[in-house]
This record gives C-alpha cells, sequence and structure tokens, in this order.
C-alpha cells in the first residue's frame, strides 16, 4: 500500500510538473504572438501619429519659410485658357517660377534646376507638378518649351498673383502645398544639392 501511495503521489508530482510546463509553454507562444502583432503594428502607428498628429518641423536651410497664404487659383489660367487645377483636386505640391516669356539664360537655369530637382525624388516626383508663370505678353521658346515637356504654362489675370510670389523685381522658386497655400520661397539659384534635399523633406507631408 505505501508503494501505492508513493506510486500517486509520484504520478500527481508528475501531472503537475506537465501541467507547469504546458502553461510555460502556452505563455511563451502567446508572448511571442504579442511580440510580432507589436513590430508589425507599432511602426505604422508611430507613421500615423507623425504625419497626422504631430508631424515633426522641417526647416528650410536653403528656402525661406513662409506664413502660409492661400494662392489665389482664381486669378490663374493655364497657356490655353483653362483653369488651373487646385492642388486639393490634384493632390500635388507645385513648384513655381515666374519670369518673363523671353527666359534669359538665369530664367533656364532655374527650370532646368527645377527639372532636375523633381527628377531627383524617384517616385515621389508624382507629388509635383512645376508651373512657369509668365510675367509678360512674350511667348516661350518652342525648344525650350520642348526640353520641358512636364512644364506647365500658366499666366496671371490680376497682379496680386505675381506679387504674392514675391514680385515683379526679381524672380523667385516659390512651393505652394497640396492645400494649396504658398509655404516657402527659394532664390533662382539656390544651391542645387541642398534644395532638392530639402524638397524632398518637404513633399512627404
Amino acid at each position: 500500500m505505501t508503494e501505492d501511495r508513493h506510486t500517486g503521489m509520484e504520478t500527481a508530482d508528475n501531472s503537475v510538473a506537465a501541467s507547469a510546463a504546458a502553461s510555460r509553454s502556452q505563455f511563451k507562444g502567446r508572448l511571442i504572438i504579442l511580440t510580432i502583432v507589436a513590430i508589425g503594428v507599432l511602426p505604422l502607428l508611430a507613421a500615423l501619429y507623425f504625419r497626422y498628429v504631430s508631424p515633426p518641423e522641417v526647416k528650410a536651410t536653403v528656402g525661406q519659410a513662409l506664413d502660409p497664404v492661400r494662392l489665389p487659383f482664381e486669378l490663374l489660367q493655364r497657356a490655353d485658357g483653362a483653369k488651373l487645377e487646385h492642388p486639393e483636386v490634384s493632390g500635388k505640391w507645385l513648384v513655381i517660377l515666374g519670369a518673363p516669356g523671353g527666359c534669359d539664360e538665369r530664367c533656364q537655369h532655374a527650370l532646368y534646376l527645377t527639372r532636375q530637382a523633381r527628377t531627383a525624388q524617384g517616385r515621389n516626383m508624382a507629388r509635383i507638378d512645376r508651373l512657369w508663370l509668365v510675367t509678360d505678353a512674350t511667348a516661350p521658346a518652342a525648344e525650350l518649351l520642348a526640353a520641358h515637356p512636364d512644364l506647365v504654362l500658366v499666366r496671371a489675370m490680376d497682379g496680386r498673383v505675381l506679387q504674392l510670389l514675391g514680385g515683379s523685381e526679381r524672380r523667385y522658386i516659390n512651393l505652394v502645398d497640396r492645400r494649396g497655400l504658398l509655404v516657402f520661397r527659394y532664390s533662382d539659384d539656390p544651391e542645387p544639392k541642398a534644395f532638392i534635399r530639402e524638397l524632398g523633406k518637404l513633399i512627404k507631408f
């Protein structure tokens, strides 16, 4: 009988040990699953937070940050007379250069720079449209336009637009965000690498 009692106790001990081992194994399994879920979900939650709740501040290094002001798109039209699509519809950032249709060497360099800056964004280049606001009645040369097939020609129906873009005395490269707000201004000859890098940071928002 004593031997049976010992056997029963051993069986009970083995059962408790097996149960404890199973519990530990189950706990480890759940912990692994939770870790996998956390690895997948936390970066997404962080990305959503920084994009919509608290986007990181981007400080200009080559451009001048402006107090955001609405660009009056109703006072702009394409060269063919059609209305210019608002960024809220197209979802694009706009890089706008205001310059006469004659477009001297400095103007051509600015157009080239904006083209290179857009191309350098790779797959994100689709986030950007380039606009040339022609500030006089001169028609741009056909060969110049052929070198910039993505360039949109626009004209202003009111002088207030040109004033918002820096005035008629100097030429600037202006950046309009996807809400249609004028937010940054650059000289027409910024340092290329810095301009490209900064543009890439800004258009992510």
